[in-house]
Parts: C-alpha cells; sequence; structure tokens
C-alpha cells in the first residue's frame, strides 16, 4: 500500500487530461467551452482510499498497542525496584539503629 494516500485517489484515471495528483490538464480550445473542471469521484476510488486509511489505522493502532504494552512492563520492572530499594532502605536504616544502640550500651 501507499504510505499516504492523497486526493488524488478520488479522481477517476480514465480522463486522460487527469494529472498525477489529481490536478486536470489545462483544457484545449474547443473541447467543451471554458467550463470549471471538478474533481470526478466515484465509488471505486472513495472505497479504496477508506480501506487505505481503516489499513492504516489499525497499523498505527498496532504499533500503539505494542509500545503500550512495552510501557506497562518497563513501569512494572521500574516499581518492583523501587520497592526493593526501599526494602533495603529500610533494613540498612534498622542496622544502623541496632548498631547505634550496640555503641550506647557499651
Amino acid at each position: 500500500m501507499d504510505e499516504q494516500a492523497g486526493p488524488g485517489v478520488f479522481f477517476n484515471n480514465n480522463n486522460n487530461s487527469a494529472l498525477a495528483g489529481g490536478a486536470k490538464a489545462a483544457q484545449q480550445p474547443g473541447d467543451g467551452g471554458g467550463e470549471a473542471v471538478r474533481a470526478q469521484y466515484n465509488i471505486p476510488g472513495i472505497l479504496h482510499f477508506l480501506q487505505h486509511e481503516w489499513a492504516r489505522f489499525e497499523v498505527e493502532r498496532a504499533q500503539w498497542d505494542v509500545e503500550r504494552a512495552e510501557l506497562q512492563a518497563q513501569i512494572a520492572f521500574l516499581q518492583g525496584e523501587r520497592k526493593g530499594q526501599e526494602n533495603l532502605k529500610k533494613d540498612l536504616v534498622r542496622r544502623i539503629k541496632m548498631l547505634e544502640y550496640a555503641l550506647k550500651q557499651e
């Protein structure tokens, strides 16, 4: 699929005067007058655009879900690490207090 569908997917490609980006070529003299050329939307073009956008949306959502899961795993890991550090700190504070008490007893 294309990286991003532009407005050109809505234009009928059967018309030889259509340019790649959806713009129309200048009208030739004598081909119907000076009437403004409108974009020709067609059902297959619209459906193709919608399908392309939906697929792109699904890919982005899947990538977002993966990134979210990775970040949640990282959060859980860091929270566990923090809890371990807090327990270590409590243990060290308790040991310090025991040593201070032992020094006072001497």
